[in-house]
Formats: C-alpha cells, structure tokens, sequence
C-alpha cells in the first residue's frame, strides 16, 4: 500500500511551526532545516553588515572536488545546487528547509554537504563556505524519514570567511572575492592595454599574473615575483618555486618544469606540492638538480576560470 503522513517540526529559533509533508503517495523524503542564528551580527570582509543582496546556497560539489582556498577558480564549475534562500537583513538570518527526495549525484549518501553564501557587488564579490564534518547528505530513502538541522554555528570547517560559534563579535564574515574583470576595472582604468595577455608597464609579468600576485599592472616590479630556490630532500638538491599569489583573485595556476626550456611538463609525475594554502604556494621540482640533470627550468601559467 502507497504510504503517507504528515510530520510537524518545531524548529526553535524560527517563529512559526514548520509542517511538512514528506510522505506522500509513496515518496519518501528527509527533511534538512539549513540556518543561521537570527540577529547575531554578520559582517561583509570591511565590517558592513550583511544585506539582503546576499544569497546563501545548501549544495555540494561535482566528481569528489573538495573545495580549497587554492583551488577557489574552479567551485562554480563543480558546484550544484540543492536550495537557495535569501538573507533576511531584518532577523540577520537565512533559514531554509529543504526535502531531499533522491540520491542522484553528487548528492550522494555521505557524501559532503557545503553552505555557500554570496554577494555580487561592483568591484568585488563577497563568499563565505563552510560546513561540519558530519553534514553529509542522507538516505533519501530511510524509513521512517529523518530530520537534519544544520546550523552556521556549528560549522567546524570554514573554507573561506569566518565562524564564530559563540556570535561575537560576529557569527559569520564573508571575504572578498574580485574576478579579473573586476580586478581591471580598478586597476586598470583608462589604460587601453587591459586584457590579461598584455603588459601595460613593460616588466615581463602580464597583466593576469599582476593579478595573481596582487602587484600594480602600472608600475614595474622591481623584484622576481616568484623566486626560485634550491632545497635539499634525502641529500638531493630540487628546484623550487614560491608563488605569492592572492586567493581572493580567482585564477588557475599550473607550475611547468623543463631541462631544456623546449618541453615543459607539469602535473603529480613531475612536481610535488610542498605547501598549498592562504600564506603561500610553493611547488617543488621531482627531477633533481645533479650532473645528469645540470639544467632545471620551472615556470608559472595562470589561467582564468
């Protein structure tokens, strides 16, 4: 026989009764309620409280992706969105309640559940992305059905922003994000030679790595912005690169190498990842530096989302 029935949530901290209807002719559903705390204060990255341009999204990412701040370039690419609400800048809260009826990918069971909140202004935009370690999406099918309450408080992994769990002296703070166009707007205004191939002031370094590195595309710079260094691993000397790039200026970074400055490689079979993270990247070089190998040459392309 086709089931039915109907559960009543009081979810506290909102001020109405939630009455939901998760069975019906057969369909099974568990419910997520998706929230913030109402009027704790939450903040843009300079201080200004959150406005209702702000969106906040329940979703997850594509094929195993696992968001970080060095990867920020590619979240929009892999991410998929299961309900979206808006920010309520009178109660300072989203609130979200969604049904999850399905398994389909990548909404998969255990696989991890992300709130992405967002704001579109002129010159930049502004993120926050989190969640806990144990959102993680449930069994669409379960009997009987299950209710979730995902709370920003209680979120112990902030990809980029900031939590405070106990609401001072603000609950949430977005960071500023500013794609390259917004980047060359302020930048680069009146200088006809915009475009990210190009190099208005002559220094070898385009105006997209300018952007990357966070420099002025107008004024030359004086030193290497990405010294190379030689290490030491096992009693072998690998070249090495720093790289000081801005994470809030979304780009995707490829590190090459070479022994002949004619073929280049790149990718886990020929460089190492030594430190990947919101102070620094730094990529070492596989081949070691040594008489059979007298010649090691690396190199740095950016590319835009």
């Amino acid at each position: 026989m086709p089931e039915s029935s109907l559960i009543m949530k009081v979810f506290p901290h909102w001020k109405h009764f939630l009455i939901a209807p998760l069975l019906v002719a057969g369909l099974r559903a568990e419910t997520i309620f998706w929230s913030n705390d109402p009027q704790k204060v939450n903040q843009t990255s300079i201080g200004q409280n959150m406005d209702s341009t702000f969106q906040f999204q329940l979703g997850a990412f594509t094929a195993g992706f696992v968001p970080t701040v060095g990867n920020i370039s590619q979240w929009t690419a892999h991410w998929v969105s299961a309900d979206s609400v808006s920010y309520n800048p009178t109660t300072t809260a989203f609130e979200g309640s969604f049904n999850l009826t399905g398994n389909v990918a990548p909404f998969t069971v255990g696989t991890g559940a992300y709130v992405w909140g967002r704001s579109t202004a002129a010159n930049k935009d502004e993120w926050i992305l989190f969640r806990k370690a144990t959102w993680t999406w449930p069994n669409a099918s379960s009997f009987p059905p299950g209710f979730h309450d995902w709370n920003a408080a209680a979120a112990d992994q902030v990809i980029i922003g900031s939590i405070n769990s106990g609401g001072t002296p603000f609950l949430m703070k977005s960071a500023a994000i500013a794609s390259y166009a917004q980047w060359a707007v302020a930048e680069l205004i009146n200088e006809p030679r915009n475009a990210a191939s190009q190099d208005p002031d002559l220094d070898g370094v385009s105006n997209l790595l300018e952007f990357v590195f966070g420099t002025s595309p107008l004024v030359p710079n004086a030193a290497t912005p990405t010294p190379l260094s030689l290490v030491v691993v096992s009693g072998q000397k690998f070249l090495q690169i720093s790289i000081p790039r801005r994470i809030d200026h979304p780009a995707t970074l490829a590190v090459e190498v070479s022994g002949d400055l004619g073929q280049w490689n790149s990718g886990a079979a020929h460089t190492v990842t030594v430190e990947d993270s919101a102070a620094a990247l730094i990529i070492r070089d596989l081949t070691p530096y040594d008489p059979a190998n007298s010649k090691r040459f690396m190199r740095l392309k950016a590319t835009l989302p």
